[in-house]
Formats: structure tokens, C-alpha cells, sequence
């Protein structure tokens, strides 16, 4: 037994208890920061057991979590969620422990697990069990809803249960070895690297302006959107939100605020032709 199982605190019992937690996962995504209420209820007690004693370290950890950008596929979630948890307890164990590298690992997973699982689950087997659910629902069998059901839940369980196994177990004996090596620091940089190009490119895609007001000579006219795009596509979208970030941290205006401001100023653009 390694020097790292020793000082393992979750059981099967707990592990099986964050898949069961985790299932629930969407069921408070905002867009603010989408699933991090889930994502933190998913490990909650497994980090209330792990902190036992030390709850400066419990409350601590429960505030990085749910302040913390979270969003990725729900069958990669209990991987993420074990590996998080074994990465609490060398915390929980080691007071110079980087928490930072917590918050790195979360960051660079939680990209590429989504198209991973986004494309298997959401893309293949759901298309897969519909067309067979379908195809028995239409010659009058009761079995439809049950194979519909078969094909998407029974893959996705296993890689939920298997998962949060392998992420616990493997993923302690993985992050020790990056200590004791030294390549923790670097996964940090490269993971931070990762995720400010999942988020450039959250920014180019699911945040929408179009500045359709036109100016200019007849027969010449231009408009602002095609000034700025010629710059740098996306442009426009990265100022909008430059400005939220701007008010939301350093001005603290209220979310709802923003939220009100926005909509005013969409209606009103579009009012005035400015934008469309």
C-alpha cells in the first residue's frame, strides 16, 4: 500500500454517493457561472468528510467551488469530482499543498471532457436510441421508451460510476507524481493556457452583437460591424464583455442590474437601427 492510499478518507460508499449527487448537476445552471452549485453539492460531503476537524479548510473549499466557472458534460463530471476530491485531501494533509493547481486542473478538463462526451453521448448514442426507440414506438411496441432509455443511460452510468473511481484512486497517485516531479507548476501555466482559449472562444461564439447602422458615401456604404470585424473578427463581442467584467468586479453593480441595462439598451438599439 502506498504512502498516498494510506491517507485515502472516501470509501466506495462516498464515491458512489458524488455520482448520485452529481445527477442533479444542471438542475441550478445559471449563466453567470452555469454549473458550479451543481458541481460543488456533487462533492460536498465527500469534502465535509475529508475536512473533518478542519473547517476553516471545509469552508474554504466550498467557496472556491461555487466561485469558481464550471461547465462541461454531466458523464465527466464524477471523473472531475473524484480527481478534485483526492487533489482536497494532499490539502487537507499538506497545508503547502497549491490550491491554485485545484482550480488549473478543473479549468483545463472541463473544455476538452465536453466535446469528448458531448460527441458520444449527445451527438451518437442519443440520435442512436431515439431512431430505435422510434423505430419500436412506431410498430406499436412498448419496448421504445425502454431502448431509448437503455442506449443513452446504461453508457453513461458506467462512465459515471467507473469514472469517479479511476479520477479517486489514479488521480492521487497521478498528482503526487506531478509534485514530486515538478511539473505541477507547469500544468498550471499550460491549463490556464487552455482555458483562456476555451473562454476566447465561448466569447466569439455565444456572445452576439451586430452593428447593422450604415454610413458613408451612396453606392460605398459601410457599416461598424464591418469595420471592426476587419480588425479582428469578434472584436465587438470581446468589448461587450470587457464592459460586463468591468462592471460586474470592479464597479459591483448587480447582476440583475447589468442584466436589466442590457436589455434596455438591446431595445432600444434595435429601435434606433443601430444594431440588429
Amino acid at each position: 500500500m502506498t504512502q498516498t492510499s494510506k491517507k485515502r478518507k472516501l470509501t466506495n460508499h462516498d464515491l458512489n454517493m458524488i455520482v448520485l449527487r452529481e445527477l442533479p448537476l444542471e438542475a441550478s445552471w445559471h449563466y453567470e457561472r452555469q454549473q458550479h452549485l451543481g458541481f460543488c453539492y456533487s462533492i460536498q460531503s465527500a469534502l465535509k468528510k475529508i475536512y473533518e476537524g478542519q473547517p476553516e479548510k471545509y469552508i474554504d473549499a466550498l467557496k472556491r467551488h461555487t466561485g469558481e466557472f464550471y461547465n462541461t458534460s454531466p458523464q465527466a463530471t464524477p471523473f472531475i469530482c473524484s480527481l478534485v476530491c483526492s487533489m482536497e485531501e494532499e490539502y487537507a494533509a499538506d497545508d503547502s499543498f497549491d490550491v491554485s493547481s485545484i482550480s488549473a486542473i478543473k479549468a483545463a478538463l472541463i473544455g476538452p471532457f465536453a466535446g469528448i462526451f458531448d460527441a458520444i453521448f449527445l451527438s451518437t448514442l442519443r440520435i442512436i436510441g431515439t431512431a430505435v426507440g422510434t423505430s419500436l414506438c412506431m410498430q406499436g411496441s412498448f419496448l421504445g421508451p425502454i431502448a431509448y432509455w437503455a442506449i443513452y443511460n446504461i453508457p453513461a452510468f458506467i462512465c459515471r460510476f467507473v469514472g469517479v473511481r479511476w479520477g479517486y484512486y489514479e488521480g492521487a497517485e497521478l498528482i503526487q507524481e506531478l509534485q514530486e516531479s515538478g511539473a505541477i507548476g507547469k500544468f498550471k501555466d499550460a491549463a490556464a493556457l487552455v482555458a483562456m482559449m476555451a473562454f476566447g472562444w465561448m466569447t466569439k461564439n455565444y456572445v452576439a452583437i451586430n452593428f447593422v447602422y450604415e454610413f458613408g458615401p451612396e453606392g460605398g456604404t459601410t457599416t461598424i460591424q464591418a469595420i471592426l470585424d476587419s480588425i479582428i473578427p469578434g472584436l465587438a463581442s470581446l468589448g461587450l464583455v470587457w464592459l460586463f467584467w468591468w462592471l460586474l468586479t470592479k464597479k459591483k453593480v448587480n447582476f440583475m442590474i447589468v442584466l436589466l441595462f442590457t436589455l434596455l439598451a438591446s431595445i432600444l438599439g434595435v429601435t434606433l437601427g443601430i444594431v440588429g
